[in-house]
Formats: structure tokens, sequence, C-alpha cells
């Protein structure tokens, strides 16, 4: 297998392993720069590699032409970092000789320099004779991404979830992911089969959190305990309520029962145990830092709802509360809840199992504070937070709109929403976007989703619509690549 190691744009290319006729690395002097990756998923400082090289031609035009070729990527890079509109990025391409895969990374910037090696003399006066140096030689600073990237990107699985609470899209059906770091997702389109506006993501992986596959996103209310004047009523409302284990389609809070009026009362409590964390591989996998959604609305009037988690013996954290005050089902954003809020680190789980984390609790509080109309709570929606997120609430998407997400190379992030119907219309969305990477091995999107009018279980989201977008990721790696 031979060496690749480029610069290059994809018009113009500069070879560093072509002795005779370009710009060539002095293999022996150079040692290459290795990144030191973060721990919360942002990408560290660009890096310089500090190439020594030498210049080869045969004439002084012809070192002019090799010279005129580095400055046109100098040219081009520079363009990139700086203008949105200039689309065509620089590349560091690498492969070593016994390396399967090619690997390359984005150039900020390139620098150049001569080193003074004989070149006043070849200046000033072999220049006169018009015989050129057998060589020139100067040093190559080249500013580039930390991490490097696969010269092309994988495809998403198209797939459309049935439709849920939440629903999990598991985007390595193909293949899992490779690379050290995160994969930069170049673009993923989602659409619904009804017109939506909230999107609420989270990534989950093996990487980090166990088995995909046992995390719960949606913990049933009905499936816990109630409160003194909650009722988990039957499936009164069909495909508007999502079911739990058989108790029932929804929690009801009669308001004529208990005095809720400006006081707050207990509405229903749930444990890592009611909602299926119940042995000790499930449990770890319900851990992590989460955005809670809570399904809910109201009969008339206007209610608050907080959160109340911990542990029944040792006390709560309080979410702020949450007004509701609509008749139609919506999801209400409750806060930030850690599982489990103690220090994981503090004691290992050698010395305290976290088998003993299932009796972790949630209580749902509420109160009334106009009006005199019931409270109905649906289910609580566990987003993940730890491993990426992102959000978007003001596009629409139907089963004729794509909103299309992406991250360029130098990491710049965009939302918008593609008509097919009407070719070339777009609409760019505001949008939350938080280390919205890959996670390396198996993984899930958890993704929430509301309707644009009364929010109900029919709707579904396909993801990677191949039909008008392509919707691609590219895996990452801090040195080599090797065969992956």
């Amino acid at each position: 297998m031979a060496v690749t190691f480029t610069l290059g744009d994809g018009t113009t290319t500069i070879d560093l392993t072509d002795t005779t006729t370009s710009i060539f690395l002095q293999e022996s002097a150079y040692v290459p720069v290795v990144a030191t990756p973060t721990g919360d998923g942002s990408s560290p400082p660009y890096v310089i590699e500090t190439m020594p090289v030498g210049i080869h031609a045969t004439t002084y035009d012809a070192y002019a032409t090799v010279m005129q070729s580095l400055h046109t990527l100098q040219k081009r890079a520079a363009e990139y970092w700086v203008d949105q509109q200039q689309t065509t990025p620089v590349w560091l391409t690498c492969k070593l000789d016994g390396e399967t895969n090619s690997r390359r990374a984005l150039v900020k910037a390139i620098h150049f320099e001569f080193r003074n090696e004989g070149w006043q003399e070849w200046l000033y006066q072999e220049c006169g004779t018009g015989v050129p140096p057998t060589k020139l030689w100067g040093t190559l600073l080249v500013e580039r991404h930390p991490y490097w990237e696969r010269p092309t990107g994988r495809a998403f699985p198209n797939t459309t979830p049935t439709a849920a609470a939440a629903v999990a899209y598991d985007y390595t059906t193909t293949a899992d992911v490779v690379g050290d770091v995160g994969a930069r997702i170049n673009a993923l389109a989602f659409r619904g089969s009804a017109a939506l506006n909230y999107f609420w993501m989270g990534l989950r992986s093996a990487n980090k959190h166990g088995t995909p596959a046992n995390f719960v996103p949606v913990w049933e209310l009905e499936d816990g305990t109630m409160g003194a004047d909650s009722t988990a009523d039957a499936a009164t409302e069909p495909n508007t309520a999502s079911p739990g284990g058989g108790s029932g389609s929804r929690v009801v809070v009669a308001e004529n029962v208990l005095e809720w009026d400006n006081t707050w009362a207990n509405v229903c409590h749930i444990t890592l145990n009611d909602v299926g964390y119940d042995t000790a591989a499930k449990i770890p996998c319900s851990f992590g830092r989460f955005l809670v959604l809570c399904r809910a609305k109201i009969g008339a009037g206007t209610w608050e709802m907080r959160l109340m988690t911990g542990y029944p013996i040792t006390g709560y954290s309080y979410t702020d509360p949450v007004e509701v005050d609509d008749t139609d089902w919506v999801y209400y954003e409750m806060g930030i809840v850690n599982v489990p809020p103690r220090n994981l680190q503090a004691i290992e789980d050698a010395y305290f199992s976290t088998d003993n984390e299932e009796d972790f609790t949630v209580y749902l509080n509420a109160q009334r504070t106009s009006g005199a109309g019931n409270l109905f709570v649906d289910c609580l929606c566990w987003v993940p937070l730890d491993e990426g997120f992102f959000c978007t609430k003001d596009g629409l998407s139907s089963a004729t709109q794509d909103t299309i997400l992406g991250e360029g190379p130098k990491e710049d992030t965009a939302v918008v929403v593609y008509s097919s119907v009407t070719a070339g219309t777009f609409d760019i969305c505001t949008f939350e976007f938080e280390n919205f990477r890959l996670p390396i091995g198996d993984g899930r999107l958890i993704c929430v989703y509301s309707t644009a009018g009364a929010d109900v279980f029919a709707t579904t989201i396909e993801f990677a619509d191949a039909a008008e977008v392509a919707s691609y990721y590219t895996e990452r790696w801090i040195s080599l690549r090797g065969s992956e």
C-alpha cells in the first residue's frame, strides 16, 4: 500500500510524497501533531503541523508554478474560513504505507517560509546564470482541524419508527459508528406524516450508557403510584393518550376532590423499577442527564406542575413550576434531571452497587392557579443531554417538507426546512445544537416531536428521507484511522 500525503481542494493538489516535481516532505525531520480530546464532546483547538519540505524543479519557471499552486491553496483555505459563499475547503489527506484507509483534516491556514540553506546564494548569484539550484528548502506550517475524518460520508439508514410519545431512531442498523470521537452529521433529514412544529432530540449510545435498547424514553405515569386524588384513567380518548402497562392511558386529577387551589399536592410518583429498570443489567442504562418533558393538558382554567426527584428517605430536588393552560395535549419542559443524583465517582460501583438505584423516584406535584377544570397528565419523556442534544421550535415539517440539520467541516451548524412541492422553498430555523455528534459504537437518537395542532399519536416521523435529501455522517479520528 502506498503512502498518501497531499494538500488539495479537489482541483489543485500538492503531493507531499513527490520528490521530483513538487513540494515534498522531509519525512525524517517531520513529527506529526496529535490533538488532545475533550471530555464534554466539544472539539479542542486547531493544531499546527510543522513540515520541513523541499521544492524540486528543473527551471525557475517550474519553481514558480509549484509556488503558485501553494498560494492557490493558501488563498482558498483563507477564503473558506471567512466567507460562507466559498464552499470549497482545503484538506490535508494522509494514509501511511501500512494503513488500510485514508483520512483527511480540514485546513484552516497554510503558512510557508524558506529556510536559509544557500537561498541567498541561489537568489543573487545563480539566478543570473539561469541555472536553478537542485532543490530549495522551506518549512510548511499547516493549521488544521484537531480531528481527522473519513474522505466520504456514511449514509444514515432510512427509517420511520412507529408513532409514540417518544421514538428511538437506530442510526446504527447498518453499522456501528467507528472512530475515536463523535461523528460529524453532514446532513440529517426528517419529516412528519403531518405538520410538526417542536422537535427535541438527544443521543444515547453504548459508548457511555450500557445497552441503548434497554433505555426507556417514556415513563407512563399511570404505571406509578397515584396520589390521594388522582386516578389512572382507562383509555377514554383513543389515540390521544399513550397506553401504560395495563393501568390505563392517563392520570386524571379531579379538581373537586382536594383543595388544589394554590396549594401544591402530589399527583403521582414513579420509580426506575416501575418503568422496567428492574435488573442489574438494566438499571445503569437509566443513568445520565436529561431534559424531562411532561405531556399534559387541562379541562379548563390554569394549573402549575413541578417535579420532585430523589430517594424516599433522603429528600428531593425540585424543578421550577411550569404553567399548564392548554386544553390540547402539549409537551411541557419540566427541567433537567440527573439520574442518579449522587456522584457515581465518589462511591464506586465496587463498593455500592448501582442496583440500589432502582428506588430513584420522580414525584409529579401540581396546583391549580385559576379556573375550575381538571388536570390530565399522560407521561414523562426523557431526552438525553449528556452525549449531544438538538431542538428546534419554530419550523414546520410535514409529508411535503424536510427539516434538515447539518454541521459543516469547520463545525458551523444550520437547520432549514425544504419543500418538495415548491422546489427551492426554504425556511431558516432557530435551533439549539449542543455537541450533537454521533458517539462511537451502537446508538440511538431519542426524539420527541409535537404536531402543529392537537398533539395525537397518529403522526409518524421519517428519518433520512433519501428521496429528497442525502443524509450522511462522517466518522472522525484523533490520529490514525487504520482499517476502520
